[in-house]
């Protein structure tokens, strides 16, 4: 009886570090992506002055800082879009459909703008699924140490149960010779 309550609280215990572990996952992952996701807007808002910098400057103006600025995103897929909707510039876009959710208007002057769409960087959305692989993991490491321990408990009964029979067999044989 002791074996099976011990069994029962190991249990219990393994259950409940999974779901604190997961839980943890999820929180520190949640801030993590949502701290990264603003500091990609803020990037993405420099970037959008940057080009409307570089729309209002004229033959004699220094644009190195401003270039710089516009090479620097090497990560967050970019589209910039006239007020006709051509596409003026693209960059970091991998795929012609790729959707690009989030905007920020460029005024150029009163009756002409840019439109910069962007997306959230490949390290952001792979930063976003981790927690759910760590569920995964955590799932299968407790699923395996369920069994693990079922398997014990079954081994030992077991046992118990060969050592039952050759007691009873025993006891038999003993009379009748």
């Amino acid at each position: 009886m002791q074996w099976a309550d011990r069994i029962k609280r190991i249990r219990i215990a393994l259950i409940i570090a999974a779901v604190l572990l997961s839980v943890a996952s999820l929180v520190v992952s949640h801030y993590l992506v949502r701290d990264l996701k603003r500091e990609e807007q803020v990037k993405m808002e420099t970037w959008a002055e940057a080009m409307r910098s570089l729309g209002e400057a004229d033959s004699n103006a220094d644009l190195s800082l401003v270039l710089k600025v516009l090479n620097s995103n090497n990560t967050i897929p970019v589209k910039v879009v006239d007020a006709e909707g051509c596409v003026q510039m693209e960059r970091n876009v991998e795929e012609e459909s790729e959707a690009l959710p989030h905007s920020i208007r460029i005024a150029l002057s009163e009756n002409e703008w840019m439109d910069v769409y962007y997306a959230d960087s490949l390290l952001l959305r792979r930063l976003a699924l981790w927690p759910y692989v760590q569920l995964g993991i955590v799932l299968v490491f407790v699923l395996v140490a369920i069994y693990a321990l079922l398997s014990s408990k079954k081994s030992e009964q077991n046992k118990v149960w060969v050592g039952l029979s050759k007691e009873t067999a025993h006891q038999l044989g003993t009379p009748i010779s």
